[in-house]
């Protein structure tokens, strides 16, 4: 990998101190929501200076189908969603997700032909990456409970796991020495037992992720290896993880999300995490079939959550306490279609077409890329099944940082080739 070189006039150096303030804030991103902030601000910034400049002649060969993929599903996401908060006019930031991704994608694209090549780009970045994998262990270890996480816990290390999926793939060539290596796989590992500690059962998706990539990578260079092995190992890695919850600790609160499913459906016990979320999925499907196509829109979702067993008698009212405190409905799909019907669904739909599409793009021209892509797509809709992520700011800006790195570092790699997924 390229070494970061400073020396030169101040003009040159330009665009490696512009990456290097960028590194540093995902260095710092786990720590501090202004922090990744303020990396995502200063991509957008940089791709307004990027439009009024001339593209960068070395670096007109350079594909941005996948860019213009990702760009086309921002839109698509955004005008979906502006219509439905037309028809629905809820709260004014309803649309923060939709535009912050869609201005970070039109950034990006700006910057794909005026950025130092991508191996400059790398060699500023999955250092930065690795640091911030380092400062989220830190993060979980110094913070006394994971309600004071940044943001919210459960995007929080889905955001983390993002940067371990942008980690990982370049790792399986051979394009870093052995010292790099060891201290990238460090990296990850720490990354991996920050998800851990945070007990954010969305995240976990991350480790079956990446036992399928170490998988499908030794069958691409071991041709006894065999799609029924990769299978096997991929279960036994999901076995290794549900016999924490026999641990008497649970430290992974595996048992207990168990147990409170059970209780729920057994006894009408609602007033558990995922008790809560067994309810509030049954009255947004409730809600999905009486207006499927545009929805109930936010207000009356909340009024429904507020006022949730209210007119039962006191026992079951009470069961009810922890819903009513809710704000959303705990799965991004549910709680799309139930404020903005198949329109506000398919809105949520485009982002996920747009990182299948970006990844396919990428499978030609940047193998390592599109396997980075792909592990980001894995884990946004994984992770939404159980959390309405997208509420949260922290988690836009940590999407929309996370593919952009992943864009603007796709294309020539040193070390062994690498076959498409």
């Amino acid at each position: 990998m390229t070494v970061p070189d400073f020396r030169g006039t101040p003009r040159a150096r330009r665009p490696e101190t512009w990456l290097a303030v960028l590194g540093l804030g995902i260095a710092l991103s786990p720590a501090n929501t202004k922090i990744a902030g303020a990396a995502w601000l200063l991509i957008c910034l940089a791709g307004v200076v990027a439009f009024f400049k001339a593209p960068n002649t070395a670096g007109s060969d350079r594909h941005d189908a996948a860019s213009k993929a990702w760009v086309v599903a921002c839109a698509v996401s955004a005008v979906l969603a502006t219509a439905v908060w037309l028809y629905w006019p809820d709260r004014p930031d309803s649309l923060h997700a939709e535009f912050r991704l869609l201005l970070a994608a039109m950034a990006t694209h700006q910057l794909i032909r005026r950025l130092p090549c991508p191996e400059t780009w790398r060699a500023f970045t999955l250092p930065a990456i690795a640091l911030a994998c380092m400062a989220a262990l830190g993060m979980v270890v110094t913070t006394p409970d994971r309600l004071f996480l940044p943001s919210n816990a459960i995007p929080w290390a889905v955001s983390l796991a993002f940067l371990l999926c942008i980690l990982l793939p370049p790792l399986l060539r051979g394009e870093f020495s052995a010292v790099q290596r060891r201290w990238y796989f460090l990296s990850l590992a720490t990354g991996g037992i920050a998800i851990l500690l945070s007990q954010s059962r969305a995240a976990y998706g991350v480790l079956l992720w990446a036992v399928w990539l170490f998988a499908t990578n030794w069958r691409k260079t071991h041709s006894r290896i065999h799609l029924r092995n990769v299978a096997v190992v991929t279960l036994m890695a999901a076995m290794l993880l549900g016999l924490s919850a026999w641990l008497s600790s649970d430290p992974l609160r595996l048992r207990l999300a168990w147990n409170e499913v059970v209780t729920a459906e057994q006894d009408g016990n609602y007033k558990t995490s995922m008790g809560a979320r067994i309810y509030v999925w049954s009255l947004a499907w409730k809600s999905i079939q009486e207006s499927p196509w545009i929805g109930v829109g936010g207000r009356e979702r909340l009024r429904r959550l507020k006022e949730a067993g209210l007119e039962l008698p006191d026992p079951q009212r009470a069961q009810l306490a922890v819903v009513r405190k809710l704000g959303h409905v705990h799965n991004q799909y549910l709680h799309s279609a139930m404020d903005g019907g198949l329109v506000g669904l398919a809105s949520a739909l485009a982002v996920l077409a747009g990182l299948g599409a970006a990844a396919f793009r990428l499978r030609q021209t940047d193998p390592v890329a599109s396997r980075q892509m792909q592990g980001v797509l894995f884990m946004h809709a994984t992770a939404g099944l159980t959390n309405v992520n997208m509420a949260h700011n922290y988690y836009a800006i940590m999407l929309s940082l996370s593919v952009a790195l992943i864009l603007a570092g796709a294309g020539s790699r040193s070390g062994s080739p690498l076959q498409p997924a």
